[in-house]
């Protein structure tokens, strides 16, 4: 018989095994995503000398460089924390978006604010903010979990070992400047959470994707349109339950919000004013409706006086003129209108899953090409898509992809004509779509209930690698 002594030291055994193994799967999935690891040092000190360096060697002054629309976001996170969710519209914070960005900040805002940390917020802009020394580093970080996303998913496509290296290379290149010039994480946020639904799909983990899409919805409503698609592929039955899913903490949230300012948040979401002054016009815009203007006026701007010994606000006057503005949203209906016929195609014609990755491509590049106003950073969702699919088609195609993506990335920060700057925009993201679509697929076994069992190559010597905690996976149509 067995004593309490024996039991005991049984259960510690037991312990002492199932930690080892806990630590084991956690030294393999990091050494899985050590090149993300090693890339995200990279992006992250690079982006912390751009903010400290740019400015005193470029421009020859000492202010900080923190992302142009980074404070407008940061004042919602406030809101937030002070319980008032719908204070997050208000049109100076200059958000137009879901409110997921601002939820996810809040604590980081009460911390700044608890520590009496210096902020600019238009039109005051401070030459050294001290709380962009949190939320500069924040936004890197969280920028930089594209590059962890794609490596994911391009491993779960069986992309070869050294290409998925420059895949996370050129991915954080070219998320880069969303964090470091524009302050929009949540933009990477959100293709990162669509990117591991992709994944979660793939191994027919349909609840998993649904939650990991509506993180997405909520951070960027962008890639909801990609929902009328997953929903075609989702199999019968489980369709309503992903719906819910993936739309609830959004519904959730923007109904808090409308319940709050329903005003400046009708304005925000369903309007989207955006100025074409500022941004870069399309041939769309002509097309687009004009919203009324805000007076111009007298402003104040200030900034801390340096080298008195003491703190000092220097105040200036400056006369603002108005800003001609445009509502996005009515032309935004043409994508949706598209992702939702795309959606009932994919109903009715089950797709083979990599095929159905690089519909979801296509819808989300079609926003580049439909709307009346676009900023540089719009780009980078739909690319980084592109270029995970496109490095499953070999060396040659993912290359000439990435080249093409970079170049694009240059060239969008170039002022130019609305024809001169949309037409090699277009051009440019057709030919990477091209490059990335899956021309290798059979499609075989795809049911009418909507699931798809055909598409993603595996190589032989990788069959029996995954584990049975995984769950059924898509199967192989090419082994």
């Amino acid at each position: 018989m067995f004593s309490a002594d024996d039991s005991m030291l049984h259960s510690r055994d037991v312990d002492h095994v199932g930690g080892t193994l806990t630590k084991l799967a956690l030294g393999k999935r990091l050494g899985d995503r050590k090149w993300p690891l090693l890339a995200t040092v990279v992006f992250f000190c690079v982006g912390m000398i751009y903010m400290f360096s740019w400015n005193p060697v470029v421009h020859h002054n000492s202010s900080w460089v923190e992302g142009g629309d980074l404070w407008g976001i940061f004042r919602g996170a406030h809101y937030v924390g002070w319980g008032f969710l719908g204070g997050i519209y208000t049109p100076g914070n200059g958000i137009v978006t879901f409110p997921g960005m601002p939820v996810l900040l809040a604590p980081l805002a009460m911390l700044t604010g608890s520590l009496h940390l210096t902020e600019s917020y238009g039109p005051f802009f401070l030459a050294h903010p001290s709380a962009a020394l949190f939320l500069q580093p924040v936004e890197l970080l969280l920028t930089a979990t594209v590059m962890f996303a794609g490596d994911a998913l391009a491993e779960q496509l069986n992309v070869p070992s050294r290409r998925r290296i420059w895949l996370c290379g050129v991915v954080g290149i070219i998320a880069w400047p969303i964090a470091a010039i524009w302050g929009h994480a949540e933009d990477a946020l959100a293709i990162c959470f669509a990117l591991y639904a992709m994944d979660a799909m793939l191994k027919n983990k349909w609840s998993r994707g649904g939650w990991l899409l509506g993180f997405g919805i909520v951070m960027q409503p962008l890639v909801a349109l990609t929902l009328p698609l997953f929903i075609g592929a989702t199999p019968m039955g489980q369709r309503i339950l992903q719906t819910v899913r993936s739309s609830l903490l959004s519904v959730l949230l923007v109904g808090i919000a409308f319940a709050g300012d329903a005003g400046d948040t009708y304005t925000a979401l369903i309007k989207q004013p955006t100025p074409p002054s500022i941004n870069h016009a399309t041939p769309w815009l002509a097309l687009t409706p004009r919203l009324t203007s805000p007076p111009s006026g007298t402003v104040h701007r200030g900034s801390i006086v340096p080298g008195l010994g003491h703190p000092a606000l220097q105040a200036v006057t400056v006369h603002v003129h108005s800003v001609i503005e445009v509502s996005g949203g009515p032309g935004r209906l043409i994508d949706v209108v598209f992702a939702v016929l795309l959606g009932l195609i994919v109903w009715r014609h089950p797709q083979p899953p990599v095929r159905l990755l690089w519909l979801a491509a296509v819808i989300l590049t079609s926003r580049c090409f439909f709307e009346s106003v676009m900023t540089p950073y719009y780009l980078t969702p739909p690319i980084v898509l592109c270029l995970v699919l496109a490095s499953r088609q070999g060396g040659k195609r993912f290359w000439s992809a990435a080249v093409i993506a970079l170049e694009l990335t240059v060239f969008a920060y170039h002022h130019l004509n609305p024809w001169l700057w949309w037409l090699p925009i277009v051009v440019g993201l057709t030919a990477i779509l091209a490059l990335a679509y899956p021309d290798d697929v059979i499609p075989e076994n795809c049911q009418p209930e909507g699931s798809c069992s055909a598409g993603v190559e595996v190589h032989p010597d990788e069959i029996g690698e995954r584990s049975v905690a995984d769950g059924p996976a898509w199967e192989p149509a090419l082994l």
